[in-house]
């Protein structure tokens, strides 16, 4: 990668700055040692026919057809048989435990994973907002400063890529102990509910802990520590790739509906009691 100036980087951590910013990272260049050759990326299942298994049980035979992640819910609307509801307790019909995959190439002078993966929600975010911390949701469900853990599959698996690298995979489980109730278990809402009506939900992933201020001297110049790297300061903006260090990162959108439990039309099948802690 090349180095681009002062100049360049400083409307890079300007942009960054505003929270709301999150640009292409087709185009980022890095200053100092801060590489990332492998950007991160998150992993679904897709459907696949019947000729492509064929595919790829020739390439593999020992395969019986084409390595694929782990189910998940998918991206965009969710649809579920059966409507979410705010109730005065929990949704029975909220979802069951799921995971979250992503991947990540880059490796250590060991083979090991190089890069920590970290992952927040945003609900219902403003297209221009400033500040990115005022719609950070679900922390119970991901935490934002937890990185993702490595994921072990067994054969035959996506571990056994054909034609590329074995990837590496990494995932987090959400409510593992209680399912996934949106509508009614969001730890940064008040009283963790919802309101009724039409929801949309980000889900952003990076390479990097999230973006901290970058220092600009007095005459506007990005101020560089002693290995040529930005220096920084303050607090991290959860929500915000570090673009100045070098993060990739990778987005999707969820849609979901939450039906009002006092509407007789809506369908919902609440529970008296929360969840538990």
């Amino acid at each position: 990668m090349g180095r681009p100036g002062s100049a360049s980087i400083a409307a890079l951590g300007a942009c960054a700055l505003l929270g709301g910013c999150i640009i292409p990272d087709s185009t980022i260049e890095v200053v100092g040692d801060l590489v990332n050759p492998g950007p991160v990326r998150l992993v679904q299942s897709v459907p696949i026919t019947d000729e492509a298994n064929a595919e790829c049980s020739d390439v593999a035979k020992e395969l019986g057809g084409c390595p694929l992640p782990p189910e998940t819910v998918p991206f965009g609307r969710i649809v579920t048989e059966l409507p979410f509801c705010v109730c005065d307790g929990t949704d029975q019909n909220r979802l069951s435990s799921f995971d979250i995959y992503v991947e990540d190439p880059d490796l250590d002078d060991d083979g090991r994973p190089a890069d920590s993966i970290f992952g927040v929600f945003l609900l219902d975010p403003l297209p221009a907002a400033d500040d990115l911390s005022e719609f950070v949701a679900y922390s119970n469900l991901l935490p934002p400063t937890q990185p993702a853990r490595t994921v072990q599959l067994g054969f035959p698996s996506y571990a056994d890529s054909l034609e590329r690298p074995p990837p590496l995979l990494r995932s987090w489980t959400l409510g593992r102990d209680t399912g996934v109730d949106l509508c009614n278990d969001n730890a940064d809402a008040l009283d963790g509910r919802l309101e009724p009506g039409v929801h949309s939900l980000r889900l952003v992933v990076t390479d990097r802990p999230w973006y901290r201020s970058v220092v600009f001297d007095d005459d506007g110049k990005l101020v560089l520590d002693e290995n040529k790297n930005p220096e920084r300061t303050g607090d991290p903006h959860v929500g915000v790739p570090d673009t100045p260090a070098g993060a990739s990162y990778a987005i999707a959108d969820y849609v979901f509906a939450c039906g009002d439990e006092d509407d007789p039309d809506a369908g919902c099948n609440c529970l008296g009691e929360p969840l538990p802690p």
